[in-house]
């Protein structure tokens, strides 16, 4: 497969996409990530191919499953960072732990994330689009092929895995492993000698 630019604006882009979290965790205020720009761009032009009805962008289970997670997971740092010296808990997740009702103060930045998903938009994925003909073998074990072939972490391979039984063979990320992903293209950030080109099966 190839890798796409996604930072250039004549890059084409495809019918169908899939996101990942890096990409949308991005798009939020105040995101410290050095790409977040390149992102809402691509973001806006992703939203006119939309508006023309000339892609559809999925959003996948997994991939909010995580960006929930790290917005979560963010507000209970900031809660426990707050707590005085002599009651604070040995960290952020012991805190959560002893306090679940800490959780309540990320609500508002899952709300908030909610709405710019929305405007983009994106098309949430549901089990019945999932065709498990496309793919015979069994989702676990295309999960440990991603991992094993590409060294991926299990959740990025995991979204992959449920791309692959969409249908869909392209996806969208600002991280760099998805670049060793030969099966799939790539639309990332590149210097200009990367883009375009092959990727070998774990290379």
């Amino acid at each position: 497969m190839t890798l796409y630019n996604l930072a250039d604006p004549t890059t084409a882009l495809p019918s169908q996409l899939v996101l990942d979290s890096s990409l949308l965790l991005a798009l939020r205020t105040g995101d410290d990530n050095p790409k977040a720009s390149v992102a809402h761009r691509f973001i806006k032009s992703l939203g006119a191919q939309i508006a023309a009805q000339q892609t559809v962008v999925w959003l996948l289970m997994p991939v909010l499953q995580e960006c929930y997670h790290v917005i979560l997971s963010r507000s209970l740092r900031r809660s426990w960072e707050v707590m005085a010296p002599e009651g604070r808990f040995a960290n952020w997740l012991a805190a959560y732990k002893h306090r679940p009702e800490l959780l309540a103060a990320g609500f508002a930045d899952l709300r908030s994330f909610d709405e710019i998903l929305a405007a983009i938009p994106l098309t949430p994925v549901r089990w019945r689009d999932l065709d498990t003909t496309l793919v015979p073998q069994p989702l676990e074990e295309r999960v440990r092929h991603f991992i094993t072939v590409y060294y991926l972490l299990p959740q990025d391979a995991l979204i992959l895995a449920e791309a692959e039984r969409l249908g869909v063979m392209a996806v969208a990320t600002l991280d760099s492993d998805w670049q060793r992903v030969a099966e799939f293209d790539i639309y990332t950030t590149l210097d200009k000698k990367s883009a375009g080109g092959k990727q070998e099966p774990g290379g």
